[in-house]
């Protein structure tokens, strides 16, 4: 379901370009040449099979710089006409992306072509003088703010659907491939070259670069994957040394992203955050079960074998190049707001904003879980706790968000239930019986 306000502005673009389509039929629209069908099928090849974006139903194609070129070289109405129709793509054919979004898209693509088109000839261009050096920063400069104009309107779609800022959304969604859209300009003033010596035809010729730079965008997202399956090897590793620690982690990882969320944090570093979590307690395959297991209280020498844990977590991250906020969440999720914690005593804004979010959910879910040597105590008291450790033990600015988050509902009904014993149980005979 889409919100409100996300649909309005679907449709105000949508309603824009129908407009703009609607004044170029009454201005007399001719672009049934060959060369515009030679376009439309350059801007297809180049649309069709786009990447799915790594967050969310989005994905992402190399079209642009194909609608661009077009609006500069045959006008702003035959770009937009070409663009909007040229981009329907696999996924829609296929039914993955639901009807006021498919809309969305093609008014999206339309007005990209036209943008560029419509800059271009506002400042001066025009397609018989590309051999003057002028042109050369027309053309950049049509295709940059059509490039800006596309990131605004998918930006701002994502933005309305999750209630985040255009700087977030960027961010979390955007940002990672944005210097890839940029560098592909130059090729829109390689396409106006080669249209006005050779003509169409050889353009088709220049599908090679944007595959190349297709290639690259799945490139990304292959290595982004890998980093996932490591997390995943490690978090394997962690359950066949202890259940209890696994369950855990997973509850800390999914609190820390919530809290994260809730905090206002962009969406990558909430997603590098619930990691952390996940990852925060890895140091303990070290520990014999002797002191991991132990029903009753440690030894001082335990204490001091189970204080290596966050050292021993850091290093093994470090290690496998897991590093950023993961790597802080295992090596200091032991450290405390006045600095008497432990390994490095850190203290107050020394510790990272990560690691401070992850010990304050740390500290609820183990209190609100049974242990071998205590059992759990209520989500009201652990809140209560909490609070009477903030500015000692926990960062007060993240309790106070905390405290504001749990308001609504109490962790341990509404998500702890996601992460118990019964719910592995099953997932493990569902993947037994598949095997």
């Amino acid at each position: 379901m889409y919100p409100k306000r996300m649909v309005a502005f679907m449709a105000l673009v949508g309603a824009v370009a129908l407009l703009l389509m609607a004044r170029s039929v009454v201005g007399g629209l001719t672009w049934l040449r060959g060369d515009d069908l030679i376009f439309l099928g350059a801007v297809w090849a180049a649309t069709f099979f786009p990447v799915q974006l790594p967050r969310g139903n989005a994905s992402v194609s190399v079209g642009l710089p194909v609608m661009a070129a077009a609006g500069i070289i045959l006008g702003p109405s035959a770009g937009l006409w070409i663009s909007a129709i040229g981009s329907i793509n696999q996924r829609t054919l296929t039914g993955k992306i639901r009807w006021p979004s498919v809309l969305f898209n093609r008014a999206q693509g339309g007005l990209v072509g036209w943008t560029a088109g419509a800059v271009f000839q506002t400042l001066g261009g025009s397609p018989r003088s590309f051999f003057y050096a002028q042109s050369i920063w027309l053309v950049l400069a049509a295709c940059l703010i059509a490039f800006v104009v596309n990131m605004c309107l998918v930006a701002g779609a994502i933005s309305l659907r999750q209630h985040q800022n255009l700087y977030k959304v960027w961010r979390g969604h955007m940002s990672w491939m944005t210097v890839n859209y940029f560098v592909t300009a130059p090729l829109v003033y390689l396409m106006t070259v080669v249209f006005r010596l050779a003509g169409a035809w050889p353009e088709l010729l220049l599908l090679i670069p944007l595959a190349l730079s297709r290639w690259i965008y799945v490139l990304l997202l292959r290595v982004r994957r890998m980093y996932q399956l490591g997390v995943q090897a490690l978090l394997a590793g962690l359950e066949a040394k202890d259940p209890y620690t696994y369950r855990h982690s997973l509850r800390v990882g999914h609190y820390a992203a919530m809290l994260a969320r809730h905090m206002g944090l962009p969406e990558d570093r909430v997603e590098l955050i619930g990691e952390a979590g996940r990852l925060h307690d890895i140091g303990k395959v070290h520990l014999p079960d002797a002191i991991l297991k132990k029903p009753a209280g440690l030894t001082p020498q335990e204490i001091l074998s189970m204080q290596r844990h966050p050292t021993v977590g850091g290093d093994l991250l470090d290690t496998l190049e897991l590093v950023g906020c993961v790597k802080s969440g295992a090596a200091y999720h032991h450290e405390r707001w006045d600095g008497t914690g432990y390994p490095y005593r850190l203290q107050g804004q020394d510790i990272p904003l990560e690691t401070r979010i992850i010990s304050v959910v740390d500290v609820y879910d183990a209190m609100t879980s049974d242990r071998p040597y205590r059992p759990a105590i209520s989500h009201r008291r652990a809140v209560e706790e909490i609070q009477r450790v903030a500015g000692t033990q926990l960062d007060p600015v993240v309790v106070a968000a905390f405290c504001d988050m749990v308001k609504k509902f109490n962790l341990v009904e509404t998500e702890g239930k996601k992460f118990g014993p019964a719910r592995f149980s099953r997932v493990r005979r569902r993947v037994h019986r598949r095997g």
